[in-house]
């Protein structure tokens, strides 16, 4: 894993995440004042889903044979990583985005309906009920998907247990009874090590061996799976914006992805450096207590 080009590739997609908002929130200004055709805001939207297909296309090509650092980027911070699905947000959340920003407006519509018998009420989107309807069987086929690939990693993390992780605990312990044989002592540290020259060392070859390229299938099967997914967020996001939306419904659905993944970056990297800088702020003893406190919840 290349960590540079990584954090470099995800450098340029934040920014061009920035310069995408930008202009989608200029279309959809020029599309309320009427002086956006459908065919520009198409031209908008499809540069948007490019730029997309070409970050995901050079993520991989930094790392293709290895997902672990996408599982759990560290360029990240926590709380965007805990909010991550192989790699990325579930594509399902693209859709309930789309729910919330089209029932918008519904509730006053609805009450303008009821009183006066006027249009069928559509909310702010102006969605369709043959729109709903095709949103409503994409999102179930998506998470029909989003489930399988979620099984299947569940899967990887059982293999991966059973095959490099059990070999290691049984050398672990077949050093450590070496070591107290040799009245070195049961511990993990020089006298087992020690031991790991002698008898017990050819098998140790052996598994390493077999861990190593364990491991290898196992970081392989990952970006396995981050390509998956990928290849489904970019699908779930296509059909939304080019086959089911309008472009002026696509241009605001697409603005509101970006400023939701923005906005999260954003207040968490204040988050966590507003956490990080409290035991500063209040100086040393501060610090010192702050660590005894932690210290004292891990070990009650």
């Amino acid at each position: 894993m290349d960590m540079e080009r990584s954090v470099a590739c995800y450098r340029r997609w934040i920014a061009g995440q920035e310069a995408g908002l930008a202009e989608l929130e200029a279309a959809s200004t020029n599309a309320a004042a009427g002086t956006a055709t459908d065919a520009e805001l198409r031209a908008v939207v499809e540069r948007c889903m490019v730029a997309y297909q070409d970050y995901v296309a050079a993520r991989r090509a930094v790392s293709p044979r290895d997902g672990t650092a996408f599982i759990s980027p560290p360029w990240c911070t926590a709380f965007e990583r805990s909010m991550l699905w192989l790699g990325g947000c579930r594509p399902s959340v693209a859709i309930r985005l789309f729910y919330n920003l089209s029932g918008e407006g519904l509730e006053a519509q609805l009450e303008e309906f009821v009183n006066d018998e006027g249009p069928l009420p559509r909310g702010s989107m102006g969605v369709t009920p043959g729109q709903m309807v095709l949103v409503t069987d994409l999102h179930r086929r998506t998470l029909r998907q989003e489930n399988a690939l979620s099984d299947r990693l569940a899967t990887l993390h059982e293999d991966v247990a059973d095959r490099p992780l059990f070999p290691i605990v049984r050398q672990r312990a077949q050093l450590r009874g070496a070591a107290a044989a040799a009245g070195g002592g049961g511990g993990c540290d020089g006298p087992v090590v020690g031991v790991a020259a002698g008898g017990v060392a050819g098998g140790g070859v052996v598994v390493d061996a077999e861990v190593d390229a364990s491991l290898s299938r196992y970081k392989a099967g990952l970006a396995q799976l981050v390509a998956e997914a990928d290849e489904l967020r970019v699908a779930t996001a296509r059909a939304m914006a080019t086959e089911i939306l309008t472009p002026r419904q696509a241009v605001e659905m697409l603005a509101a992805a970006k400023q939701l993944h923005l906005s999260v970056r954003d207040w968490s990297r204040r988050a966590e450096g507003a956490a990080g800088a409290e035991p500063q702020r209040n100086g040393p003893r501060a610090a010192v207590a702050a660590a005894s406190t932690s210290a004292a919840r891990r070990n009650p």
